[in-house]
This record gives structure tokens, C-alpha cells and sequence, in this order.
């Protein structure tokens, strides 16, 4: 069972070889994607210097801005590279440079090595739902534009034709057969990516519709529909083979983990959690990194 790890960073070289040290085996190959407006010297002299780590060319390195359509645009170049690399991959697990393993190595290939997609799928996008998130795609967001991004919301679009939307968490662990529908489709329809470029935060809705409207279905790990009655599915921390807490007392984004979550940690099912920092979360990853270790 091989693996690829498409790692997308942009801060925190030390954390960065800290997690490449802890997944290093030979069963896997680490393809690391260093956001293109920062200096990817400092990530390179900080990694181990092995052949199993990669990082990608400046070529095909992305800006990417919060919520635009540079984060899918770095998936897939990470998936190409991968692709392209000769070697045979099963699974292909998605993690930012803010993440750190909480199950041990032998656990992660064990559940790697099954026909699970592990990804959150949270909520759909049709034309007759009326959530939040709706606006993410009933109108033109310009993310990607320093001059347009400050645009209100207002120029209203059609959702994208024959194909109901899905969106999600950003990060998942898919198996080959899985990748390989998605990156064929991709291949045969751009104007799905190009449809896609003007929503906001399409990281969470590009692969996740894709997987969810293929044969591979049936094998996601965290779909909402088949949420037992009575449980509040947006309470879970969990998400794909990510822990992650998003309710921490009313912020808006993720809960930057420090020691007091490591019980939490421990007892969840997730294979891995964000986000980490260096400083805030020193003494948890310590004691991950021995406890993952016994």
C-alpha cells in the first residue's frame, strides 16, 4: 500500500519538517506544494533531504489567496505531480502545513489500506436549498483579484448544469480509483474548473461534488445524509480523517490546538488534526510525537 501526502504550506518551515520526519517511511512520498509568494528556500533547508520528499517546481507553484480558486489549482497540481511520477500509488491524502498526525503510523496505513474515501461532504448545493452557503455559489465572488475581491455580492450566476454540488472540508485522503475519476473528468470537462474559478472557497466544493458524484459514493467516510437521526452533524469536530474544531468559543476560524485538547485528540477517531503552531502547540505535538510513538 503506497501513499502520496500533498502537502500545501505557506508558513512554519520548522513545523513542516517536523510532520515530513514524522510520516517519512517507505511506503509513502511526500509531494509538498510552498505557496508561490513566499521563499521556499527556508522549507527546503529546514525537510529532511530525502527521495521520498518532493517539492514542486516554481512553475508549478500558485499563489494562493484565502478562499480563491489558487488552492484547488495547487490540488491539482500536486495530484499531476504525483500522477507523473511513475510511482503507484492507492491512496492520496491531502494536508496543509498546519497539520500533525494524532494516531500512530501503523494505525493511519491500516485504515489508508481500505476502499474508504475519507472526506466530509456537509451539505448540498442544488438549486432549491437555502443555506448560508448558497451564496457561496449563486453569485460571483473575484477571491483571486486584488481589485474585485472587495466587490458586495451582487452579480448573481446559475449553478453549474447536470451536476448537483456538494460542499465540505477542504482536506480528504482518497483512493486511486477515486483520484483517477476526478482527474479524468477533469481532464474531459474544463469548463467545470472554469465555472468553479468564481466561486468562494471552491476548495470545499470542487473535489467534494466530484467524489460525490461518482461510483466511489458509497465509500465516503463523512457524508451528512447518513448521519444518524438526532445527532448535530455540524457540532462533530471531525471531518474526513481531520480533527478539527470549529466551535471553539464562537470563532470563526479553525481552534489553533495546544495541550489542553490532547484528550481530544486521543479519543477521536481522526488520523490527523489542525491547525498547529509552532509556538502555541509545542507542548502538544511533544506529546503526540510519544504517544503516537508507543
Amino acid at each position: 500500500m503506497k501513499t502520496a501526502f500533498l502537502i500545501m504550506a505557506h508558513r512554519q518551515p520548522g513545523h513542516l519538517a517536523r510532520l515530513l520526519r514524522v510520516l517519512d517511511g517507505d511506503w509513502n512520498t511526500a509531494f509538498i506544494h510552498i505557496d508561490r509568494r513566499v521563499d521556499d528556500r527556508l522549507f527546503k533547508a529546514a525537510s529532511p533531504q530525502r527521495k521520498n520528499i518532493l517539492f514542486l517546481e516554481r512553475s508549478s507553484r500558485i499563489a494562493s489567496r484565502w478562499c480563491g480558486f489558487g488552492s484547488v489549482r495547487a490540488a491539482l497540481n500536486l495530484l499531476r505531480a504525483a500522477l507523473a511520477s511513475g510511482r503507484d500509488f492507492d491512496r492520496f491524502c491531502l494536508l496543509s502545513g498546519a497539520d500533525f498526525p494524532i494516531k500512530s503510523i501503523a494505525h493511519i496505513r491500516e485504515q489508508f489500506n481500505t476502499s474508504t474515501e475519507f472526506i466530509r461532504i456537509a451539505r448540498r448545493l442544488g438549486p432549491h436549498d437555502e443555506h448560508e452557503h448558497m451564496q457561496h455559489v449563486r453569485y460571483y465572488h473575484f477571491r483571486d483579484n486584488e481589485l474585485l475581491k472587495r466587490l458586495p455580492r451582487i452579480i448573481p450566476r446559475k449553478l453549474y448544469p447536470g451536476m448537483t454540488l456538494y460542499q465540505g472540508s477542504q482536506w480528504w485522503a482518497l483512493t486511486s480509483g477515486c483520484i483517477r475519476f476526478i482527474m479524468d473528468f477533469v481532464q474531459a470537462h474544463p469548463e467545470y474548473a472554469r465555472f468553479q474559478r468564481y466561486f468562494f472557497c471552491p476548495d470545499e466544493i470542487f473535489f467534494h461534488s466530484l467524489v460525490k458524484n461518482s461510483p466511489f459514493a458509497a465509500h465516503i467516510y463523512h457524508d451528512l445524509a447518513s448521519v444518524p437521526a438526532g445527532m448535530d452533524p455540524y457540532s462533530l469536530t471531525e471531518h474526513g480523517c481531520h480533527f478539527v474544531d470549529w466551535k471553539f468559543k464562537g470563532l470563526t476560524v479553525p481552534k489553533i490546538l495546544d495541550g489542553s485538547d490532547l484528550p481530544r485528540l486521543l479519543a477521536s477517531p481522526a488520523l490527523f488534526a489542525r491547525k498547529f503552531d509552532e509556538q502555541i502547540s509545542r507542548d502538544l505535538i511533544l506529546e503526540l510525537e510519544r504517544c503516537i510513538a508507543a
